[in-house]
């Protein structure tokens, strides 16, 4: 079979869905549930095949390190790695650099950016050869922005019930992190709190099932992540009064290095692009290059990325955590201004993880007996560090608490997430991936993502299948034409270009013989890409109750106010 009659063939399957069970669904939300219930899947799929390839570049680097020496192998395919990744960015998808959310926000806002076939493929290929190389960069930006565009891909190919599109690439976008996290309710809580900042019935319910199902098959695939519940020796966090206050300073310290580390990250990428411009193929070589080079130098643990884990389940003391803390702080700087593919969360919680041991280790001067506190601390500073970078307070407490399983550190994670949100805010308002879009020239509304009614189209609610009339017909051949429809108003058509309107009434006038005399010229019109909110004003202006939809001169729908009423209801 060649890739022609593939594609004819799928397709026809997509066509044959559509018209059987998109436009005949009773209840389009359950249809929609069922679409968000495949994206999910995918997105698990994929986190699947990324961890896999990962694993496997990792394997072969460590083999290479049996015939040379580390410091050769190490930078000479950070060095290689690095330039096919940047090479994949400068000529197939320069969509796909850093984590991929601030594209994802953009899109989600009305904002040209391609999310299609070409976009997650490279991304995902590019990731996992990114983070093969031994860039410290996290596997949630590839599967959030993949997620992303399985779902604007099945939009485009006809597989969507639901009206607004936002809701579903969100939805994607967080079935992606739930992926790679194995953190279903961090998915979903990251989708409201970050990507569209509103909550409603249905974007609740479709994120819900996505991040439930990304979840779901991810764990049946064997996918465990940064899972530590998974671990049976991995030691219970305690609790106690006497930790608040380091909570409190844990929070502020957090917060302190967060706006350092964001204000690094946004000072790497402008010197990339102020050295190097769009030559994404020398930058990413030479982080590759130096990422591989100091790499080599450190510990074996840091090899595949094992730091986090030991310097939890082992406790190897403050001299561990202080290599753990500036490596990771200094290389995911150099990595991702870049460009790299490859996200911030995990580098994030491995760097919050160290700053909680310190101050846990501080707490221990303090209470000799307070045992517990570098690890309590080390678990809270993985949450309290990614509040201050990705300014998610709750999202950061949730996701540490998936990954660990382990009620007692639901205090002192929202006692230091928060903590740190509000710190990193009050020095340096604003999210990290707004300001990554800012310096593309790409600004997000300032409500962004306040109400969906702000970003819905009239091409997402409007009815395709318009009933017209011809302008040369006739009287009577207009009252045969339309006497079976229930509608009361007909666009005219001259051409295939709108002309005028007709309504029932109108044909009452029998003194004219064709309809381009009888209707009423130059009607009031919408363009199908202008906000639904401008439809209802100049539906209230008029005191009319359909328009017709153009684009350009030529007609392309209608809207009235019964499926203006029925996609709000869909919200």
């Amino acid at each position: 079979m060649t890739a022609a009659e593939k594609t004819d063939g799928l397709n026809r399957l997509l066509h044959w869905y559509h018209a059987k069970i998109v436009r005949k669904a009773r209840n389009k939300k359950l249809v929609a549930l069922f679409e968000a219930s495949i994206i999910g899947s995918i997105a698990a799929l994929c986190a699947y095949v990324f961890v896999v390839g990962v694993a496997a570049m990792m394997s072969f680097r460590t083999y290479l390190t049996t015939i040379l020496p580390a410091i050769i192998v190490f930078p000479f395919m950070g060095l290689l790695g690095g330039a096919i990744c940047g090479l994949a960015i400068q000529f197939i998808a320069p969509e796909i650099t850093g984590s991929g959310i601030p594209q994802v926000k953009a899109a989600l806002n009305k904002i040209p950016m391609k999310l299609d076939f070409r976009v997650a493929l490279t991304k995902l290929v590019s990731g996992i050869v990114a983070l093969g190389i031994g860039l410290p960069l996290g596997r949630e930006g590839p599967t959030v922005q993949v997620g992303a565009a399985a779902a604007a891909i099945l939009d485009r190919l006809g597989m969507r019930s639901f009206r607004n599109r936002r809701q579903l690439i969100a939805a994607g976008a967080g079935a992606g992190l739930a992926a790679a996290f194995n953190a279903p309710l961090a998915g979903l809580i990251f989708v409201l709190e970050e990507l569209l900042r509103e909550i409603s019935g249905a974007t609740v319910t479709i994120a819900l099932l996505a991040c439930f199902f990304a979840g779901i098959v991810s764990r049946w695939m064997g996918n465990h992540s940064l899972d530590l519940q998974a671990n049976s020796q991995f030691p219970k966090a305690v609790f106690t009064g006497q930790d608040i206050p380091f909570c409190l300073l844990l929070g502020i310290a957090a917060g302190l290095i967060g706006v350092l580390f964001n204000k690094g990250v946004l000072s790497g990428t402008k010197l990339n692009k102020m050295m190097f411009g769009k030559n994404y193929g020398v930058r990413v070589a030479l982080a590759g290059f130096i990422c591989g080079l100091v790499i080599a130098l450190l510990p074996d643990s840091f090899r595949d990325f094992a730091g986090v884990r030991q310097l939890l389940l082992e406790g190897r003391g403050l001299n561990f955590a202080l290599v753990v803390f500036l490596a990771n702080f200094a290389l995911t700087l150099v990595a991702y201004g870049s460009g790299a593919p490859g996200g911030l969360f995990a580098p994030a919680l491995t760097i919050g993880a160290a700053i909680g041991y310190f101050v846990g280790s501080a707490e221990t001067l303090v209470y000799p007996l307070a045992t517990h506190a570098p690890l309590t601390l080390a678990l809270a500073g993985m949450g309290a560090f990614f509040a201050a970078v990705a300014r998610v307070p709750v999202t950061a407490a949730v996701i540490v608490f998936e990954i660990t399983a382990d009620f007692n550190l639901l205090l002192p994670l929202m006692i230091s997430s928060i903590t740190a949100y509000f710190i990193g805010e009050s020095l340096f308002p604003g999210s990290v991936y707004d300001r990554l879009l800012e310096l593309d020239d790409i600004h997000l509304p300032e409500n962004a993502g306040s109400s969906p009614l702000d970003l819905l189209t009239v091409g997402e609610c409007m009815q395709q299948n318009v009933v017209t009339l011809n302008s040369d017909m006739t009287h009577d051949e207009a009252v045969h034409f339309i006497k079976d429809f229930v509608h009361k108003g007909f666009p005219v058509l001259k051409e295939g270009v709108l002309v005028g309107v007709l309504t029932k009434n109108d044909l009452l006038e029998r003194n004219r013989s064709t309809v381009e005399e009888i209707m009423t010229p130059n009607p009031i019109s919408v363009d199908r890409d202008a906000l639904l909110i401008q439809a209802i004003s100049l539906m209230d202006a008029e005191a009319i109750n359909r328009i017709p939809v153009t684009s350009g001169a030529k007609l392309t729908g209608i809207i009235t106010r019964a499926d203006i009423i029925r996609a709000l209801s869909e919200l």
